[in-house]
């Protein structure tokens, strides 16, 4: 099948190596609206072709790959569509809830297949948490929880006034809210929104208007929360999973996952949690480190993890790596939260 790669920033690079290591697939061209970055893409990746128009992509291509800002998503989508094109897109989807329910309907009369890039699926250290809560080792997951803390000096996005997150419905939370709300997903099922809370502080940046918030959803029986702040300059990205009988947390940025299943007992007070658990996640260290690095000396990137699955998918001989119902449940709950930090802080949604 061939590919067209519609949009050469930054994120275009790593699909683009992902389809170079997939079978059955070839980049045939690429796109953007800038000519010079397009062309520049393309000799970096010995691409053949650089198209002028999107329609003939779309004529030449079998799979349209969009990494443009989510802003253009709906209307390049639309196009594929109509040209009976399977999509590929990077996350969010959309920016306004409307243009989805229009793409959704579209995109299940055409009988083509889209794909949202929810990369953080197939990190080695997500993949294992998940084998881990499906193999009942914590029991019953009572709360997942995520943290994603930051600040303007380890995030571009925080930087300056003119990053195209900061025009995002809650601003550059929109950006990564897809990661916290498909990974609740895969875990637990659908969660209903029951609160948000966010906070202007004096030291919000133009990017987060809302420096400070927190999310609570609810299920039958599981609470999820996640978090985010603009002041943090830990640089913290984690997932907890809490369950009945042990606790599982995941530090994204290393890509390691953790384990404990301690029971209580006083000899164990004594010693201290902490320090048993400390204990056991040296044991796991040097072997769960020797295949990090081995997966990063191979290149096995998340991106790549996830272009392969869908390749397969595309073929007939995998599951879809997206589910469409995961892809909807993230774009309405998302467009929910996104409008009421904007209303909290007195924000118009854009």
């Amino acid at each position: 099948m061939n590919v067209g790669i519609v949009g050469c920033g930054v994120i275009s690079a790593a699909h683009i190596k992902a389809w170079q290591r997939t079978p059955g697939f070839h980049v045939r061209g690429v796109i953007d609206t800038n000519a010079e970055q397009a062309h520049k893409r393309a000799k970096e990746f010995a691409i053949g072709t650089v198209y002028e128009r999107l329609d003939q992509l779309i004529a030449e291509c079998d799979v349209v790959d969009v990494c443009t800002p989510p802003q253009s998503h709906a209307a390049i989508a639309e196009q594929a569509i109509a040209g009976r094109r399977h999509i590929v897109m990077e996350k969010p989807v959309v920016t306004k809830l409307s243009d989805w329910d229009r793409l959704s309907a579209s995109v299940l009369e055409a009988k083509t297949k889209l794909a949202v890039i929810h990369n953080g699926k197939f990190l080695r250290s997500i993949q294992t948490a998940k084998q881990w809560v499906d193999a009942g080792r914590i029991g019953d997951v009572i709360r997942i929880h995520r943290e994603f803390l930051t600040h303007p000096s380890s995030d571009r996005m925080l930087v300056g006034d003119t990053h195209w997150s900061h025009k995002l419905p809650g601003g550059r939370w929109f950006e990564t809210m897809p990661h916290e709300l498909y990974l609740t997903h895969w875990f637990v099922g659908p969660l209903d929104v029951s609160s948000v809370t966010a906070l202007r502080t004096p030291a919000a940046p133009p990017g987060a208007p809302a420096d400070e918030v927190l999310v609570v959803l609810k299920g039958e029986r599981c609470i999820g929360t996640f978090q985010f702040s603009a002041n943090c300059e830990q640089n913290r990205r984690t997932v907890t999973l809490q369950g009945t009988k042990g606790r599982i947390t995941v530090d994204l940025l290393s890509d390691f996952v953790h384990v404990s299943t301690q029971t209580d007992a006083k000899l164990k007070r004594a010693v201290g949690a902490a320090i048993l658990d400390a204990g056991s996640t040296l044991l796991r260290a040097a072997p769960d480190r020797a295949g990090h690095g081995l997966a990063r000396l191979q290149k096995q990137s998340p991106h790549l993890r996830i272009i392969q699955a869908l390749g397969k998918s595309l073929q007939g001989t995998g599951d879809e790596p997206t589910p469409f119902a995961e892809v909807d449940y993230v774009i309405r709950v998302g467009d929910k939260i996104a409008k009421e930090i904007d209303r909290q802080v007195g924000r118009a949604s854009p």
